[in-house]
């Protein structure tokens, strides 16, 4: 039947309408029901773009995730390098002294700004009688001294009673000092009990005079900032930019006399 059916519309003059229309309609239907395929292909096509861009962000955030983690540890390591540098500087100066480096193993956020420990202790010939020195300047004294470790009473310490003897280079003269406190509105050492009423100029060099308990002359202190007389008019106190940044203490140098080691 089919046979016979093809032949008559192949010899028929009505084959070529019968085949159009036939076409239409298998077009119709090919466009019907190709559309949810296509849909679905195209939902396919986006998950799997969806799914690649999620793994190129996930790979992506690994990447700056390590690439920050690398930054800080470079930067970390460029500021200890730094302060390492500051100290063998330093530590030149004082090469008849007795001076030990050490880092530092505490320094709590309750008592920031009043003193932190260090890996050095007695047996390394610490006594409570030398300075620490750290970031280019004066940072404090030892305070308590165990086998192994050691507590350094910071110049930031409210509580200062360390009384370190200072010297104040002017144009004309040379004043002593001593740091009686430090002052948090101003981030300046306080020094008082001048030995004279000479004028002292914003700028002028502040070290330590070697006098007193802590007998280690010219480390650098800071500059002075102002000038202040007191409520008596009779006293003056000087406050000093320090020259060491004590925000970021890492390591320390702690200078002493030879003979009071040994």
């Amino acid at each position: 039947i089919l046979i016979i059916v093809t032949s008559v519309l192949l010899v028929t003059t009505r084959s070529l309408g019968v085949v159009n229309a036939t076409s239409n309609v298998v077009s119709i239907l090919d466009n019907i029901i190709s559309k949810p395929f296509n849909f679905l292909v195209d939902v396919k096509s986006d998950l799997t773009d969806l799914s690649r861009t999620y793994k190129e962000n996930k790979q992506l955030k690994k990447a700056l995730f390590k690439a920050e983690e690398q930054s800080a540890d470079s930067a970390s390591l460029k500021d200890e390098n730094a302060q390492l540098r500051q100290l063998l500087e330093m530590k030149n100066l004082y090469e008849s002294k007795k001076t030990v480096s050490s880092d530092v193993i505490t320094r709590m956020p309750v008592s920031w700004l009043s003193e932190l420990t260090v890996n050095a202790g007695r047996q390394n010939g610490i006594q409570n009688t030398m300075l620490a020195v750290a970031n280019g300047g004066l940072i404090g004294s030892v305070k308590d001294v165990a086998s192994h470790s050691s507590q350094v009473n910071l110049l930031t310490n409210n509580k200062n009673v360390d009384n370190i003897s200072v010297r104040i280079q002017t144009e004309t003269s040379t004043i002593y000092g001593v740091i009686v406190g430090y002052s948090k509105e101003k981030s300046a050492f306080i020094i008082s009990q001048l030995n004279s009423s000479d004028t002292i100029k914003k700028g002028e060099k502040v070290v330590t005079s070697g006098l007193g308990t802590y007998n280690i002359p010219n480390i650098p202190v800071g500059t002075v900032l102002s000038v202040t007389e007191k409520s008596d008019h009779l006293t003056k106190e000087v406050f000093v930019k320090p020259s060491a940044d004590l925000s970021d203490i890492r390591v320390v140098t702690l200078v002493g006399n030879w003979y009071e080691i040994f």
